[in-house]
């Protein structure tokens, strides 16, 4: 658990860390309404590509068996993120016909899938507990696209470029490091089946981990909300400085996501063997998430200001209100990610679809109004509502389902089969 946790912190926070110096390069380099254009087909594109991915990577690291073993998960993710691309181009070309904006769209949509190809990999290396080798592809993939991102600035400013050298980045880390490490695990994990049973089994798995990518879906569109709001009411330059704030929460985040990377194969065991130990592992998994909110509050609070100025500069650090609420929002969802991570090994993606719908609805319900007259404090405060409303949902689907279990009085070996029913 703390090796793995150790790759996977390391691993996300190279990646994350890398994605945010991209953005400041542009930031460093380009103009608000530039930086605020590729802001925005980032939020356009990321739901599409969550939707598409059906979360099939968690399905794999619970140990859900297919046919064709990690053949199928990886023909299914193939498809998915396919169609992920032409529907991205679709919507790109319906809501901007422009040829320079859709070339931008097109070379961010190129980084996702490749970036979702990888992700399946990394589903593999998770489910061996090899944390290391999905780690070192996120390092390779954000290192890569920071040093092309850079070099195509300093050759010539332009967002077209800058967003060509950032796809090709996710592409050489996936061929050079994701590909060959999959491809020699397969021929030892995978057993041989005929195209017709893999496009089969691909279906079935879609088709049953689609509650949860539809959740997925869902919350990425909770989090992107406000951005297409911003865009469309205060301008692209507004949404610019929104995102930049944004990006500054995300270290929480990395400590969060690492954590219940590592966690989800244990939790699915413990689910098997032993409530007490399920049960003792997630409370304190949400006992940290608490405490690191509790910190990042006090942090945007006390300094969040001269970080914002040092970051950006002064432009940003007169919004450190803003970046309070943001941070503010963040700490609730530290401790419900665990919460859900857990749900996520008891296979109960129905119920998140469900929390995550009403979450979305409250967010979607109050952007408007919010924003309108608060501007992008307002945005916060609605990605706060929305963030309490899903931490109510996990904390009373929990409770529900160890109750449910402690009435039944399992024992070992059909207690995964009672809590998640």
């Amino acid at each position: 658990m703390k090796t793995n946790t150790s790759w996977a912190f390391v691993g996300n926070a190279a990646y994350a860390g890398c994605q945010w110096l991209v953005f400041v390069l542009l930031v460093k380099s380009l103009g608000l309404a530039e930086v605020g254009l590729f802001a925005y087909w980032i939020a356009v594109t990321g739901p599409i590509f969550v939707l598409a991915n059906v979360r099939l990577r968690n399905l794999l690291a619970t140990g859900a068996q297919s046919p064709g073993g990690f053949s199928d998960y990886l023909a299914a993710r193939l498809f998915t993120t396919f169609g992920a691309l032409v529907v991205s181009l679709l919507i790109g070309a319906l809501i901007s016909p422009g040829a320079g904006s859709l070339t931008i769209l097109a070379f961010i949509a190129g980084a996702k899938a490749c970036d979702a190809i990888s992700d399946i990999c990394h589903g593999l290396f998770q489910k061996e507990l090899d944390m290391r080798s999905a780690a070192i592809g996120l390092i390779a993939n954000g290192v890569s696209s920071v040093a092309l991102v850079g070099l195509s600035l300093v050759i010539r400013p332009s967002l077209a470029w800058a967003t060509a050298a950032y796809a090709t980045g996710s592409c050489a880390a996936l061929l050079a490091w994701d590909v060959p490490r999959m491809t020699a695990r397969a021929k030892t994990l995978l057993p041989s089946s005929t195209r017709r049973e893999t496009c089969t089994a691909a279906r079935c798995l879609i088709v049953k981990a689609l509650p949860l990518g539809l959740s997925s879906a869902v919350g990425s569109m909770q989090v992107n909300l406000p951005r297409y709001v911003l865009a469309s009411y205060l301008g692209p330059a507004a949404l610019g400085v929104f995102a930049a704030l944004s990006y500054v929460p995300t270290l929480g985040n990395l400590v969060v996501n690492a954590i219940s990377q590592a966690a989800l194969p244990l939790l699915s065991n413990d689910l098997r063997m032993s409530l007490a130990r399920y049960r003792r592992r997630l409370f304190g998994l949400v006992a940290a998430g608490v405490a690191l909110g509790a910190a990042g509050v006090l942090a945007a609070a006390v300094a969040g200001r001269p970080i914002l100025a040092w970051l950006y500069g002064a432009e940003y650090a007169s919004h450190g209100g803003v970046l309070c609420w943001l941070m503010t929002g963040a700490a609730v969802s530290y401790a419900f990610v665990f919460l859900g991570t857990a749900t996520t090994a008891r296979l109960r993606f129905g119920a998140q679809f469900l929390i995550s719908l009403a979450g979305f609805s409250v967010v979607a319900g109050t952007v408007g109004p919010l924003t309108s007259r608060y501007g992008l404090t307002g945005a916060a405060w609605s990605l706060l509502a929305g963030a309490i409303v899903e931490g109510s949902g996990y904390v009373a689907l929990t409770a529900r389902d160890l109750t449910v279990a402690d009435s039944r009085r399992l024992v070992p070996g059909g207690l995964a089969e009672g809590v998640r029913s």
